[in-house]
């Protein structure tokens, strides 16, 4: 498996991967998490990119990765199915990290609905803590969610 940096041509199978990832949150999300479209604009702003993970030329995860001053951000982290549980999410969040420390980053940030209660513990076994719970204000979901916030110094 190699993880690199995502390019335009890889926004199709990104949007795929994601958007599958996040079909659980069908119950609570209007549409899609996200688009080719909107993986492309991710792409194409200056502090922001995606890592993908890929295995034998085919993408198999993918995060999106910003950087703001010292704050490094991953979100939308996204394993495709066949391959989950095999280590893949936890090594392109490392890489993020990496990606983020090289930028200058003191801090990984990162933040999930609380209704995603699997994903806290799998998060903080990587280091994260919680450090807000809040009303997220998103119009994207169908009713009122808390957004669990969550860093990890690095």
């Amino acid at each position: 498996m190699k993880i690199r940096q995502a390019t335009a041509s890889d926004a199709d199978e990104i949007a795929r991967i994601i958007n599958a990832a996040f079909e659980i949150e069908r119950e609570f999300r209007r549409g899609e998490r996200t688009s080719p479209s909107e993986v492309l604009t991710s792409i194409s702003t200056k502090h922001e990119i995606f890592l993908v993970a890929e295995d034998g030329g085919r993408l198999v995860g993918a995060v999106e990765v910003r950087v703001d001053g010292d704050a490094g951000y991953f979100g939308m982290l996204a394993v495709d199915a066949s391959v989950r549980r095999g280590g893949i999410g936890r090594a392109v969040v490392e890489a993020a990290e990496a990606h983020c420390r090289r930028a200058g980053c003191s801090v990984m940030t990162m933040s999930t609905g609380e209704n995603r209660t699997e994903l806290i513990p799998y998060y903080e076994k990587m280091g994260y803590r919680v450090t807000a719970v809040e009303p997220s204000t998103n119009p994207a979901f169908k009713y009122p969610i808390r957004v669990v916030n969550m860093e990890k110094l690095l």
